[in-house]
């Protein structure tokens, strides 16, 4: 049987117009852009996770997910802390060729994820928590909105030690998380000594015997006691030592300056002091307007690791805006300065950020700012 040639030719034409179509169709489809989380999201450590999270959420839930033409898809997992676990995540995550890693929440589980992400030179790291000195300083895949545990970071706080007249300092940390902990105690030394203060009377650590911790205390007897631990050990710890009738003044890094904390420590954090780059009571615009949608969504008051999580999501949702996801990290060099929701965030040729630090008492139960 013959074919009419002008029917061949319809044909022809149909399927260089359906495929034609079909091109067209594929080639402006909107893709997706899946973005990993990895963090501690049940244990002690889950209070900066969770807050984290919310923060993630609120920024991409803003821009409805979507950025130009690009659909976003967030992945979250919890690293519970365990260092095998954590390393199968982010396999995982290079294996569904994710780009954009959010996390860690702990500086030992960071510098894991760190190990295995840096030998990708097309993807990306940040962490609104993780401030070890150890990551600073270095041209790799690790970014980070929390300051480093460095020189900068400390002096502020280092000079209103010595001027209050404190000179005897007894460290304590969370061995768990060291990285972080002890690296702050380490660096803060450097720089208490380099402002004219003396080296440490002891390091000792929170899941030690703490009546032989008090007993050492006793016997040291120093001015002032420097803690670098979560909200629950750092809350554990200061009550003790307050039942014991110890009266020395405590000092504690931002990590455990949540609201768990002040629930947890009830009148025995009556007069600790804090040094942070976060003011709950900041009057700018943006932040004000971020604690109201912040409040609207979830009924609760945001902490400084919600507010950091949401700057770095809009630096991401920036710099996607502006380039694909495998442009983050020239994109932020290039620029530099991003409009925080209280300050400037100034990234180095690093990744590593410089931040404005305030001092803080805890007064009648309440974080409150002081010279």
């Amino acid at each position: 049987m013959t074919i009419n040639k002008k029917v061949v030719a319809f044909l022809l034409s149909l399927i260089l117009i359906i495929s034609s179509v079909y091109i067209y169709i594929q080639s402006n489809k909107k893709s997706d852009i899946t973005i990993g989380f990895v963090g501690a999201l049940t244990g002690k450590y889950s209070v900066l996770g969770n807050a984290m999270i919310n923060g993630v959420l609120l920024a991409f839930e803003e821009k409805n997910y979507q950025i130009g033409d690009k659909n976003i898809k967030i992945v979250f997992q919890d690293d519970k802390q365990n260092a095998k676990l954590n390393e199968k995540i982010i396999n995982d995550y290079i294996k569904q060729d994710i780009k954009i890693v959010i996390g860690n929440v702990t500086s030992s589980m960071s510098k894991i994820s760190m190990s295995i992400i840096n030998k990708h030179k097309d993807m990306f790291m940040i962490s609104a928590a993780s401030a070890s000195n150890e990551f600073a300083g270095k041209d790799d895949q690790f970014f980070r909105v929390h300051v480093a545990n460095n020189d900068q970071r400390f002096q502020s706080f280092t000079t209103c030690i010595l001027e209050d007249g404190f000179k005897k300092i007894y460290g304590i940390y969370d061995p768990f998380n060291a990285t972080y902990t002890k690296d702050y105690l380490i660096n803060f030394e450097k720089s208490f000594v380099k402002n004219g203060g003396d080296k440490f009377l002891a390091y000792a650590k929170t899941d030690g015997d703490l009546e032989k911790l008090v007993q050492d205390i006793k016997q040291k007897n120093p001015d002032i006691i420097l803690m670098c631990a979560n909200s629950v050990d750092a809350a554990r710890v200061l009550q003790y030592v307050r039942l014991k009738g110890l009266k020395t003044q405590f000092a504690i890094a931002e990590w455990a300056r949540t609201p768990s904390f002040l629930e947890n420590s009830g009148k025995s954090s009556e007069n600790v002091i804090f040094n942070i780059d976060y003011d709950e009571e900041s009057k700018n615009p943006k932040y004000l307007k971020f604690v109201e949608n912040y409040q609207k969504k979830y009924k609760t008051f945001p902490s400084m690791y919600a507010a950091k999580a949401y700057e770095l999501s809009s630096i991401i949702i920036e710099a996607l805006e502006n380039g694909s996801e495998t442009q983050i990290k020239e994109y932020v060099l290039n620029k530099k300065e991003f409009a925080g929701l209280q300050d400037t965030i100034i990234f180095d040729q690093y990744g590593d950020v410089i931040r404005e630090f305030y001092n803080f008492k805890v007064i009648d139960g309440k974080y409150v700012r002081v010279k």
